[in-house]
């Protein structure tokens, strides 16, 4: 998961990059001063600013104000925030970086970069929440006789998937009285926009991560609160169960209460199902973090 967050956030740094140097090269065209090194690139390798800044033509005064002014006026305060956080993503400094895209969540929510910053802040949110070592999340229990699978989840609220990702098990393994485990309560909150299209988790009052919905069927018309009553698979017709051994290679499905479920999107087959479809990979993600009895809110 690690290599593919690195991935993930490196494409998004990319794209900010771009976003960045178009940013200031619009104002190496009008004239304004940008970075030294900046300067010299865009001389070098790039169009003169001369051209593009030409004299307007006779009463355009609201270009005239513009090419006065001693700043872009419609760069939004968070993009101006998200800017610094790719900045800081650049120089290694994660922590203020993600400090800086919490914040831009929280009070922009609505501005041109809050997508990006979800995107970006929730993968480094859930390699950290999912870390195998060093995780502050994490306890360790010692197997007594008699323990099971289930037994365990259950006293610890938490979830096979999770159990099994912490430990490294790529299957269900005999339990043996002593042996030592990781687990991970998992108290978390589910939200679901059904009209953004986005199902949100929280952890502790805190933003974890934010998945987009690929179909919604039948939203409410108006906010439901509930839990989550069941989790298993799907394969062809038949139900599996997380205990069973087919589960790892099945469509993951969550039933919520009030007739509401949580479906892996499959967009070769009928889609009609009730709730919220979405990717195969977020659908696994989501198995492995969500358990039975956390609290979920469905918006129209």
């Amino acid at each position: 998961m690690r290599i593919w967050t690195a991935i993930k956030i490196l494409c998004a740094l990319a794209v900010v990059g771009i976003v960045v140097l178009s940013y200031f090269y619009t104002l190496h065209a009008l004239g304004k001063k940008v970075p030294t090194t900046l300067a010299r690139y865009f001389s070098a390798y790039m169009p003169e600013p001369a051209p593009l800044v030409a004299a307007p033509a006779s009463g355009n005064e609201e270009h005239i104000k513009m090419l006065e002014q001693g700043e872009m006026t419609d760069i939004e305060p968070g993009d101006r925030a998200f800017q610094v956080a790719a900045e800081l993503l650049a120089t290694g400094k994660i922590a203020t970086a993600r400090e800086k895209l919490l914040f831009l969540i929280n009070y922009f929510p609505s501005c041109n970069s809050s997508a990006a910053a979800r995107h970006i802040l929730g993968e480094m949110n859930m390699d950290d929440f999912l870390a195998l070592r060093n995780n502050p999340n994490t306890i360790t229990y010692k197997v007594a006789r008699g323990d099971s699978y289930l037994g365990i989840v259950a006293k610890h609220q938490t979830t096979i998937d999770a159990m099994m990702h912490l430990n490294g098990y790529l299957e269900m393994r005999a339990l043996q009285p002593g042996d030592e485990i990781t687990l991970m309560p998992l108290n978390l909150r589910v939200t679901i926009e059904s009209s953004r299209k986005a199902l949100t988790l929280t952890h502790k009052n805190v933003f974890l991560k934010e998945y987009p919905i690929r179909q919604v069927v039948a939203p409410p018309a108006a906010v439901l609160t509930t839990k989550i009553e069941n989790k298993g698979g799907i394969i062809g017709t038949r139900k599996i169960t997380p205990t069973m051994k087919e589960y790892r290679a099945s469509k993951k499905s969550i039933t919520l209460g009030k007739g509401y479920f949580i479906h892996t999107h499959d967009p070769q087959q009928d889609t009609a199902a009730r709730g919220f479809h979405i990717d195969p990979t977020d659908a696994e993600e989501l198995a492995l973090l969500l358990r039975v009895g956390n609290d979920v809110e469905i918006r129209p």
